[in-house]
């Protein structure tokens, strides 16, 4: 569609104010089970999110495969919608802002690789991890890429594009043994398929399942506690909405009136990061169109800034953040963390083991939708890891309740571990705890 056409005809029809938001994506999936391919599918989407004031009422219509002769249509939406609502909040078609960070260019080798090839990929993992023991019993192995381009184009000037392209491979193995049942699951990102490590995935999905063999719980109890770098990036993810201006606004936030204030330990510095060519994508604008920009949102433990969108920012008087967010092409923009992240230390994880002597190392925790609480900060999550005895990590331990608030467990960090990682859209390093309660047996 063109946007000319569609703003010069919005304008003769008396809405003010138009702007439209494309999202372009690509993608194919491979998903196969015990060694038999089960879906091999492409996907190809082309949808636009058309937002218009019309009588100070602003609007958002939503189309497939927009096109010239769809430009009426639309229009008339607007313009029906827009003559019943009676919407008091602040809006805003932002006009941009006059310089937006360059993105450094990631290089992909996917076209090089055919399907077959990508299916042949699969076969390997799956292949590696049944020879990785002799407890594998089913296997469930995908290969996912997708490629999106996110257009924003509006009639107060604004014009902006950004690219992302990246694939996903993940392993999944189930092991039994004297009818103990145990799952192992891990996932790489890649950018470049010959950079696969497949032999270490596939033995990190075994050996999370077979390591685990014999777990049984631990006496309830206060214990010095490693949170791997796996469960950090869970916590935090679960936690990371307690940052969004929405939230303290409505009093759903622990945060509330703490800017400025030491919320956290002093080793504790967070950074939300859309740039950081570690994650798996890299933003130069928000879905409002307003530039990003690195920044500490938690500093040596003080809570530097919240995260905003323009609406939230306007409301609290201060310039949006760049962190105007939204869930799906056609969904109103929330507020969320680009690239969130917990700073490293240079702790390593063996190290850990050693300072604590006498613990729990945790693995995998459960239940974070159901178990967190953002406004007390408080949580109670099923977990399962290892014991940690004579500063070795021992015997596996399962059916166990760690319980904490996440201001007790960032005030009492001990060390932080140099063993950084990022999963999906946060990062984290592993974490030495000086003492967490743990409900058991």
């Amino acid at each position: 569609m063109n946007f000319e056409k569609l703003k010069k005809a919005a304008l003769k029809e008396g809405i003010t104010e138009i702007e439209v938001y494309e999202a372009v994506s690509n993608g194919i999936e491979i998903t196969m089970f015990n060694g038999v391919v089960e879906n091999n599918t492409s996907s190809a989407t082309h949808v636009s999110a058309i937002r218009g004031v019309y009588k100070n009422q602003i609007v958002m219509v939503y189309e497939e495969n927009c096109s010239d002769d769809m430009i009426p249509s639309i229009i008339e939406r607007i313009k029906d919608n827009g003559s019943i609502k009676n919407q008091k909040d602040p809006f805003f078609i932002y006009a941009g802002d006059s310089s937006y960070p360059e993105l450094k260019e990631v290089t992909h080798d996917f076209d090089q690789y055919t399907l077959e090839d990508k299916v042949a990929l699969c076969s390997k993992l799956d292949t590696l991890m049944r020879e990785k023991s002799p407890y594998v019993q089913m296997t469930d192995v995908s290969y996912s890429e997708s490629e999106t381009t996110i257009h924003i184009v509006n009639s107060n000037g604004l014009n902006v594009q950004r690219h992302s392209r990246y694939a996903f491979l993940v392993a999944e193995a189930v092991c039994i043994k004297d009818q103990e049942t145990k799952t192992g699951y891990d996932y790489i990102r890649l950018n470049n398929i010959k950079d696969a490590n497949v032999d270490a995935l596939a033995s990190e999905a075994v050996e999370e399942a077979t390591s685990t063999f014999g777990a049984e719980s631990i006496p309830s109890g206060a214990y010095p506690v490693v949170l791997d770098k796996k469960v950090v990036s869970s916590l935090l993810g679960g936690f990371s909405n307690i940052f969004s201006a929405n939230a303290v606004l409505k009093n759903m936030s622990f945060l509330k009136d703490k800017l400025g204030e030491q919320v956290f330990g002093e080793n504790i510095t967070l950074v939300d990061d859309p740039l950081s060519l570690e994650a798996p994508s890299q933003y130069s604008f928000d879905d409002e169109g307003v530039a990003t920009h690195t920044k500490s949102v938690v500093e040596k433990g003080v809570l530097k800034t919240y995260l905003h969108n323009l609406k939230t920012a306007a409301m609290m008087h201060v310039p949006s953040t760049g962190n105007g967010f939204k869930n799906d092409v056609d969904s109103s923009v929330g507020i969320s963390p680009s690239n969130l992240y917990l700073k490293a230390g240079d702790t390593s994880l063996e190290d850990m083991f050693e300072k604590v002597h006498q613990g729990v190392y945790i693995t995998s925790v459960t239940g974070l939708h159901a178990g967190l609480n953002p406004i007390s900060g408080s949580f109670n999550l099923q977990s399962s890891g290892f014991l940690i005895e004579n500063g070795k990590k021992t015997t596996p331990v399962t059916l166990i309740i760690l319980s904490g608030t996440l201001q007790e467990l960032l005030n009492n960090v001990r060390f932080v571990g140099n063993d950084f990682e990022f999963k999906r859209g946060v990062g984290a390093p592993s974490l030495m705890v000086q003492s967490m309660a743990i409900s058991g047996k």
